[in-house]
């Protein structure tokens, strides 16, 4: 029997799949690593995760940690009760875009340690990592910080109040002269 050759992992442009079945096909495989990623993401950073989409047939998808409508609600609530927050430019949400950055550093250097101890020593288990637990709690410091920020933050801005608004008078009332 023949194999079948394949030219192996290359990098697909990035453009619309011309053919109807390649798309389907396109469509499923990424959907399945995406849901994978968010299933990743939720186990590894402890978070909510809800992914939704459909399909080029309109059938609707959806992943969530937890139920999607729960997600959902959660998120929409946390607009009503922080409408004044721009999710994009809050310092919080930069602050903690960093913090992941640097565990994804600390993740990095911890697998390229454990696959120079393996190669240096190939029948020995491998120990953990000696800053590693350091590098960890500084993490978790840092984004309790960030929490504690986000709730000064929020509270401030529930407590703000300006005394130098006037009322406008409600439509049909006089303005105090008869």
């Amino acid at each position: 029997m023949e194999r079948k050759v394949s030219r192996g992992k290359q990098k697909i442009e990035m453009k619309l799949v011309e053919s109807k079945e390649a798309r389907y096909v396109a469509f499923s495989k990424r959907k399945a690593s995406l849901f994978k990623k968010a299933d990743e993401l939720s186990t590894l950073a402890e978070a909510d995760v809800g992914v939704f989409l459909f399909s080029p047939s309109g059938k609707p998808y959806s992943y969530g940690s937890i139920s999607i409508e729960k997600i959902i609600d959660k998120f929409l609530q946390w607009k009503l009760d922080n409408p004044q927050l721009d999710v994009a430019k809050s310092n919080v949400f930069q602050a903690f875009d960093n913090i992941c950055e640097e565990l994804q550093v600390v993740n990095e250097e911890e697998e390229s340690r454990k696959r120079r101890f393996k190669i240096l020593y190939p029948d020995s288990e491998i120990p953990p990592g000696k800053h590693r637990l350091e590098q960890l709690v500084a993490l978790k410091l840092q984004l309790d910080n960030i929490k504690k920020e986000a709730k000064s933050y929020i509270l401030a801005e529930r407590s703000k109040f300006d005394l130098n608004v006037v009322p406008k008078p409600d439509e049909g009332e006089s303005s105090g002269t008869h």
